[in-house]
């Protein structure tokens, strides 16, 4: 069995790439990139894929533009399509504040998802058995759970790693067999860079006791990544069975079920949560969870925020929030008799009426219209706000009412108010004012509409 049957094995059984697929190949110029190249292309016409090479430069080394003439050789010679791009990392790395790793890869990927996006191309990057080994124990060094000894997968969503069983010294004989040239970037040797440590001084170092050592961490990967399956598994059902609502930006989670379970789980579901909403979890750390954590042990009605993310106790549910600005764009809004509005999720109509119904749905109220101060107005919440409910001879805060009704603190900045002049007349769907309800002396009846379109 040849080293391009093994990638054929790579890429068939973890299904990379399907017959007229586009392959953007991140081509660096480098030994495991040319390899890829080559390897791709003796499978193209078999497999009935298209290639095309993408060389970023990053500016950072003299000899930058010999591996961009490389690539574009290479390309020439295999008649493939060539683009390439030129933008400092450095400078990036600098106007960003991050590292400049980071910004290289930043930059890359981005460069890479530019080209030819009306085709969903998938981007075939040229990493070995001995970059995973690398990232495995990189991983381990800083402190990483299970999840992070997975590694790298051979897909990630746009991303396919089709030569990650590949062991380096193969590769290279297969090059030197084969006459493929190849550019050492120099900057592999230098120690400046995590991983480049780690490939250098640390693990030659671990080989002395264990010659198998980056095998060793790739079995380890293996195992961990069949682990987390069965996990991921069982904590999606749990998910599912402790959840109650989820939208783009929040999600709610039943509160007794959540807290019967042991910390390790709610654990789980905590970061499950978060990627529901956030789409990622790279920035949670076990402190953020604990943190999280302490809400159980709170009043109902108690928030916690970390960053842009705020969990709330609420009487039968915890609700997991993305921090949104309020939208004042639906603040004081006035609505006249016959008008049918949108605020916000909500459509308001009012009309007029000749009879009325004590018994009613909750989104319907009728009023005294000779009562009322037209064009009516439509709010949320503010501070000290209060009404005088029916049957009641005094008036009630706004905050004592929802207390009472046991709304959700979430929900209360949501609930559309109207009133008549600066008289609140109705908190839609829970109480409407005495003052102005109607009674055997009204003549004029009104009656008002909510519903919620979200």
């Amino acid at each position: 069995m040849t080293i391009i049957d093994d990638i054929r094995k790579t890429i068939i059984d973890n299904n990379l790439i399907n017959e007229n697929d586009l392959i953007i190949v991140g081509a660096s110029g480098g030994p495991d990139s040319q390899f890829l190249v080559y390897a791709l292309n003796e499978l193209k016409n078999e497999l009935k894929f298209d290639i095309i090479l993408a060389h970023f430069n990053h500016l950072h080394r003299k000899e930058a533009i010999e591996d961009e003439m490389l690539v574009k050789e290479t390309a020439e010679k295999l008649s493939l399509r060539f683009i390439t791009k030129s933008q400092s990392m450095d400078q990036f790395a600098k106007d960003m504040k991050i590292s400049p790793e980071d910004a290289g890869r930043r930059l890359r990927y981005e460069f890479f998802r530019s080209i030819e996006k009306d085709k969903n191309p998938k981007i075939a990057v040229a990493h070995t058995m001995d970059d995973q080994a690398e990232t495995v124990l990189m991983r381990i060094i800083r402190g990483t759970g299970v999840n992070g000894l997975v590694a790298m997968t051979y897909k990630n969503d746009d991303i396919i790693r089709p030569i990650l069983d590949i062991k380096k010294q193969d590769l290279l004989d297969y090059l030197a067999t084969n006459g493929i040239n190849y550019h050492i970037d120099k900057t592999n040797n230098e120690t400046d860079y995590t991983r480049n440590k780690i490939r250098l001084d640390i693990i030659p170092q671990i080989e002395k006791i264990n010659p198998n050592f980056k095998k060793s961490l790739v079995n380890l990967s293996h195992i961990a990544a069949d682990e987390t399956g069965i996990i991921d598994r069982y904590i999606e059902d749990l998910y599912a069975d402790v959840l109650l609502e989820s939208g783009e930006d929040f999600v709610s989670i039943n509160q007794k079920s959540f807290d019967k379970l042991d910390n390790s789980l709610r654990r789980k579901l905590l970061r499950r949560a978060i990627l529901d909403i956030k789409g990622e979890v790279k920035d949670i750390s076990k402190e953020n969870i604990e943190t999280f954590l302490e809400i159980i042990n709170l009043d109902n009605g108690k928030t916690i925020i970390k960053g842009d993310l705020t969990l709330t106790k609420s009487y039968n549910q915890y609700r997991l929030y993305i921090n949104k600005t309020t939208d004042k764009t639906c603040a004081n809004i006035s609505i006249n008799l016959g008008d049918e509005i949108i605020f916000g999720t909500y459509k308001i109509k009012i009309t007029k009426v000749d009879s009325y119904k004590k018994k009613k749905p909750k989104n319907i109220e009728f009023f005294d219209m000779d009562k009322l101060n037209f064009p009516l107005k439509i709010r949320f919440r503010e501070n000290g706000d209060f009404i005088k409910p029916i049957g009641m001879n005094h008036r009630k805060k706004l905050k004592d009412l929802f207390i009472d009704y046991k709304v959700d603190k979430f929900k209360r900045d949501k609930i559309p108010l109207i009133l008549s002049k600066d008289d609140i007349i109705w908190v839609t769907g829970l109480r409407s004012s005495e003052d102005y309800k109607v009674d055997p002396s009204t003549k004029n009846i009104i009656k008002i509409e909510v519903e919620d379109d979200n």
